[in-house]
């Protein structure tokens, strides 16, 4: 079995993001886009959930375990008979192929991670036996399973920290382009119908170890095959593995399409893996209670319901919660299931029953949060070196047939908050993530509702940022017109604040510059209670630490440029020059004025 490291320093993903799809047609109505893998495990809960898909593990040295003639164990993750249940039931089936069989390796020393011998030899050679497995496991499952993936995470490197024993590949980035390039060849000539996936890669093994992407350093070696884009680079999907976090799941999704741009290619992305492994589940043996990532089973089934909401914002062609059963926790380094192996169920297989029951068939989606006034980190996606985005209310909307929208709704606030979605529907019900129903108040042109407070807090992370939302809220309404916009979210009852503008500017504190350099201030404008005239800026007054009485706008000695009106929502950038000016403390007065309201902010500005 597959032993994936999970170490996740929980990060963060752009304000609206609207992704069209259609889910995959399938037997008995399962959306084939949301899953849950090795479902076959507990095929009743799989049944229960409604799950459409499911990636299942043929490990080669297991299959083939005594020589290059033997394909006897071919049955040996799932029977034939099992296969036609979970195929009968509608689900899509993915597989998996990954570790060498110790008679095959060209390094035996480095057992089932070894990369195979005669590799380099064409890949429909008998003595290539990695393409000869690759080949003969695709035939024999042709019009059962279509779609393979060719190993999993073999980007972590013995020594990573936090990788454990997890590493999969211990051959080079050049080696593995060539066993990508022999497994898509062979799997295409056997199963012309097949799809081949780049395997699942996990991002912050990389990241955290100053690496490029595995995936674009694979690009790169695949670049120089003058092959690969007539093959399609080897492969029609790519993989992803994400845990923890379901800003993650969201932002990663971007960097994984911006390494395509880099080469001009454009490749659905799958999230093979996604999870939020708990901590507190004393009823298993081996708990793992002593993780670095504290996670309780009620966090976990709440990241379930925000994942799979961000995966489909996100865009992700397919998305899965890994695993279906634990496969005994003392082996494993994580508790995985979303039941354990005696068969019962943790709090996420609920979850996963009502977010893939309420999300599946959805046409159309909507990520549009309620950004925080204040800003205590930079944030992604403005900032795109952060890891973090500064969303206080998280808001996605699923548009599904017959006029239907599905919004999922969580708090990033670690104390409770009143929300107001704006009323599109005829009719909405409130259900949580157990599937049971609750009141929405229905006010003035809102649904109103109360959000518990997120709890899942990593110590290093910045204060007032969680890892994992708090209890997600899914709002179903009915009768609603799929060209209504979807609009941020608000705070509080409706009239609960005026019909007014705020400015916040950043930095917030000030700044501190060399005498003679420029600087810069960005003074973001908020609209409430429907806001929305323009808003100018003008300079009031200036003062000084050693001059602290308002002087004349004519006589500041500094260069300063104003915008001459933003909208509600906009960003206005106030620049100084200091070019002339003395030393010193300066504080800069700027009046905006918009709708018959008039507000003064203050930046100061230290000059040495």
């Amino acid at each position: 079995m597959r032993r994936p490291s999970h170490l996740k320093w929980l990060a963060a993903p752009l304000l609206a993001l609207a992704v069209a799809g259609s889910p995959a047609a399938a037997a008995p109505n399962l959306d084939t886009r949301l899953g849950i893998a090795e479902g076959f495990r507990n095929p009743g809960v799989m049944a229960d959930t409604h799950a459409g898909w499911e990636r299942l593990i043929l490990p080669w040295d297991q299959v083939q375990p005594g020589g290059a003639d033997d394909f006897s164990h071919l049955g040996i993750t799932i029977s034939d008979q099992q296969l036609k249940a979970e195929l009968d039931r509608g689900e899509h089936v993915v597989g998996l192929l990954e570790f060498t069989p110790g008679w095959a390796a060209a390094n035996p020393d480095q057992g089932m991670r070894s990369p195979p011998i005669n590799l380099d030899r064409p890949f429909d050679d008998p003595s290539n036996y990695w393409g000869r497995f690759v080949s003969e496991t695709a035939r024999h499952y042709a019009g059962r399973i279509d779609d393979w993936v060719l190993w999993n995470e073999p980007e972590f490197h013995p020594g990573d920290p936090g990788a454990g024993g997890s590493f999969t590949w211990l051959g080079s980035d050049e080696q593995f382009a060539q066993l990508l390039k022999v497994g898509y060849l062979a799997i295409k000539k056997a199963n012309p119908n097949a799809h081949v996936s780049f395997p699942g890669t996990s991002y912050w093994v990389d990241l955290l170890n100053n690496r490029p992407q595995f995936y674009d350093r694979l690009m790169g070696v695949l670049t120089q095959d003058p092959d690969a884009a007539a093959n399609n680079y080897y492969h029609d999907v790519v993989g992803l593995n994400l845990y923890r976090a379901p800003d993650d799941v969201y932002r990663v999704y971007s960097i994984i399409k911006d390494i395509q741009r880099k080469y001009g290619i454009d490749k659905p992305v799958w999230l093979t893996e996604t999870n939020a492994m708990p901590s507190d589940d004393r009823a298993v043996a081996c708990p793992h209670a002593d993780t670095a990532i504290q996670t309780t089973m009620d966090q976990q089934a709440a990241y379930a319901v925000q994942a799979f909401a961000m995966a489909a914002a996100a865009g992700y062609q397919r998305f899965e919660f890994y695993q279906m059963v634990d496969q005994n926790p003392c082996a494993e380094p994580a508790v995985w299931g979303a039941t354990r192996d005696d068969g019962s169920r943790r709090p996420v297989s609920a979850a996963l029953q009502t977010a893939i029951g309420q999300f599946a068939g959805y046409i159309g989606v909507h990520l549009v949060p309620l950004v925080r006034e204040t800003q205590d980190w930079s944030p992604w996606p403005e900032d795109p070196s952060s890891l973090m985005p500064n969303w206080q209310v998280y808001q996605v909307a699923f548009d599904k047939p017959g006029n239907q929208r599905v919004t999922a709704v969580w708090n990033g606030d670690g104390s409770p908050l009143r929300v107001r979605i704006r009323k599109n529907g005829s009719s909405a019900s409130l259900i949580d993530r157990n599937g049971a129903s609750h009141q929405v108040q229905d006010a003035q042109g809102w649904w109103v509702l109360d959000l518990a407070p997120a709890t899942a807090h990593f110590p290093q992370d910045p204060d007032g940022y969680h890892f994992i939302g708090g209890e997600p809220m899914l709002l179903v309404e009915d009768g609603v017109d799929p060209s209504a916009p979807v609009v941020a979210p608000a705070l509080g009852d409706p009239g609960s604040v005026p019909r007014e503008f705020r400015l916040f500017p950043s930095p917030r504190d000030g700044q501190t510059v060399s005498q003679g350099q420029s600087a810069d201030y960005f003074i973001s404008v908020r609209g409430y209670e429907g806001f929305d005239d323009p808003v100018t800026f003008t300079l009031d007054h200036w003062s000084t630490q050693r001059v602290p009485r308002p002087q004349d706008p004519s006589t500041l000695p500094l260069g300063l440029t104003l915008p001459e009106s933003v909208m509600p929502g906009q960003t206005a950038m106030v620049h100084l020059e200091t070019a002339g000016a003395d030393p010193g403390i300066y504080f800069i007065d700027v009046r905006a004025n918009g709708g018959g309201i008039s507000k003064t902010i203050q930046i100061a500005l230290v000059v040495d």
